[in-house]
């Protein structure tokens, strides 16, 4: 009884172990079209942002996230701006 319950144990960890990367890569792809922000977080495909704001002169970039890039759009003024990024 003592063996098939180590071999029952050695195939249950064998699985587990081939199931690890396949469930850790699956956290880190992006739905179609969308854009990574930094280690920030997602930004959703056709969806504006707003980063890099300064709190001196209450000015912000902008940025679009288009099939898959990102891209600079013309900065704005903080209660203009869209959503922050990430």
């Amino acid at each position: 009884m003592t063996m098939r319950m180590i071999s029952v144990m050695k195939v249950a960890l064998l699985a587990g172990a081939i199931a690890l990367p396949s469930v850790a890569s699956a956290k880190t792809k992006l739905p179609p079209g969308a854009c990574a922000f930094g280690n920030k977080g997602v930004i959703a495909a056709g969806m504006m942002c707003s980063y890099n704001c300064d709190p001196k002169t209450g000015w912000c970039a902008q940025q679009a996230c288009w099939n898959g890039q990102l891209t600079a759009l013309l900065s704005c003024l903080t209660p203009f701006c869209l959503v922050k990024c990430g």
